[in-house]
C-alpha cells in the first residue's frame, strides 16, 4: 500500500512540474466535441470493510479494463478553474482474484468522465462515475457478501492524466462495487480500492 502511494505522489508531483504549452490550435482540435479514442487500465484492487462488519471477505485482485471514450461536449468552462471536456466512456474486461481461479466478467456501459483540461499544461486531473454488470464467481469466496453469480458494478473515481502526441497515460484511483441490487440473498456487496494504470491511444 505504502508503495502505490509512493507512486501516485510521485506521479503527481512529476504532472505538476511537466506544464509545457501544447498550443492552443492542437489543444482545440485534440479535444473537439465528436471525437473518440480507445484505451486501457490496468491495476489492482483489494475490498474494503465498508460498510464495516464482522468477517467480512478479504479479497484482492488484478484488474484489466479495455475502454471507448467519446467527446460529448468539446471544451467547455471559457477560462474558469472547471475549463474541459465531458467523455462519454464504455468499459469491458475482467479482474482476476488472488484465490482458487475466481474471476469476475464485466461490462460497465453507462459512464461519464470529467477532465480538467488547459492549453498550459499537459497533464490534465478528471472524474469518472458510472454503473454497469457483471457474472462472477467470486460467491464462492465472498458468501456472506454475494449471492449470485450476476451483480451489478459501480464505480466511483479519480486520476491524473499526462497527454503525450499520440495518446496519453494516467494513473487512478476508484471505489469499486459490487452487489446485485437485491435480486437474490445476501446482498451486502463488496467494495473496494483500485489503483490502475491506463494508456490512451
Amino acid at each position: 500500500m505504502k508503495t502505490v502511494l509512493r507512486i501516485a505522489l510521485f506521479m503527481a508531483v512529476f504532472l505538476m512540474l511537466t506544464t509545457i504549452s501544447v498550443g492552443a490550435e492542437t489543444f482545440s482540435k485534440r479535444f473537439e466535441k465528436g471525437s473518440s479514442d480507445f484505451g486501457a487500465q490496468l491495476g489492482w484492487g483489494w475490498t474494503a470493510d465498508i460498510p464495516p462488519g464482522p468477517n467480512r471477505t478479504d479479497l484482492g485482485f488484478l484488474y484489466f479494463f479495455p475502454n471507448w471514450q467519446h467527446n460529448i461536449t468539446g471544451l467547455i468552462g471559457g477560462d474558469s478553474w472547471y475549463k474541459g471536456s465531458l467523455f462519454y466512456h464504455m468499459e469491458a474486461g475482467v479482474a482476476f482474484a488472488d484465490r482458487d481461479d475466481k474471476f469476475l466478467l464485466g461490462w460497465s456501459p453507462l459512464m461519464v468522465q470529467y477532465k480538467f483540461l488547459s492549453p498550459k499544461r499537459r497533464w490534465a486531473p478528471n472524474v469518472l462515475l458510472g454503473t454497469g454488470f457483471s457474472m462472477t464467481n467470486w460467491k464462492d469466496v465472498a458468501e456472506r457478501e454475494l449471492g449470485s453469480e450476476f451483480q451489478f458494478l459501480l464505480h466511483a473515481g479519480a486520476g491524473l492524466e499526462y497527454f503525450k502526441k499520440d495518446g496519453a497515460y494516467s494513473i487512478n484511483y476508484r471505489l469499486f462495487h459490487v452487489s446485485n441490487a437485491g435480486m437474490q440473498f445476501p446482498n451486502i456487496g463488496l467494495n473496494a480500492h483500485m489503483f490502475t494504470l491506463g494508456m490512451r491511444f
